[in-house]
């Protein structure tokens, strides 16, 4: 999504119990800061996922950075994978091909931040009501990747 408008960004402090939710399957997902709400700069997700992948994509538009908040995840960068705990940080730029894992037993949390914002709001709503519908239908959530900058790729 492109922010073509630019309106005035207003200041905020937000409890944690501020911003929109979604549930899609393993993954609990709550915005605190949107596109709209930073002028297009960047937005901020905090994620809770059971064990499970996210799957091996790239972004053409957004760079994505994580941090570990808890647990473990393996991360996948570029082709090569690396396990990190609570206070890392992993970075992909647009273009570099990325996914990480939560291989258990217990959750993982990490703080999600994409720049530019690229609608990914809608993107997590779009999902969760996928996941709602008793499970994503696996060709309507390509056509759905493909609308919000997230492209699968085979792992090299």
């Amino acid at each position: 999504m492109f922010y073509s408008h630019m309106p005035k960004i207003q200041p905020l402090a937000a409890s944690p119990n501020d911003g929109e939710v979604f549930n899609a399957g393993p993954f609990h997902i709550v915005a605190r800061l949107t596109g709209d709400q930073t002028g297009g700069t960047f937005e901020l997700y905090d994620v809770t996922f059971a064990p499970g992948t996210v799957d091996y994509h790239i972004h053409r538009t957004m760079d994505e950075t994580l941090c570990v908040i808890e647990g473990e995840l393996e991360f996948t960068i570029d082709g090569k994978s690396y396990v990190r705990g609570p206070g890392s940080v992993a970075f992909a730029p647009k273009g570099v091909h990325h996914g990480f894992k939560n291989h258990g037993p217990g959750q993982a949390r990490l703080i999600i931040l994409f720049s530019p914002a690229g609608g990914q709001d809608a993107y997590f709503r779009k999902l969760a009501d996928l996941f709602g519908s008793g499970g994503p239908d696996l060709a309507k959530l390509k056509v759905l990747q493909s609308q919000f900058d997230q492209e699968l790729v085979p792992l090299p």
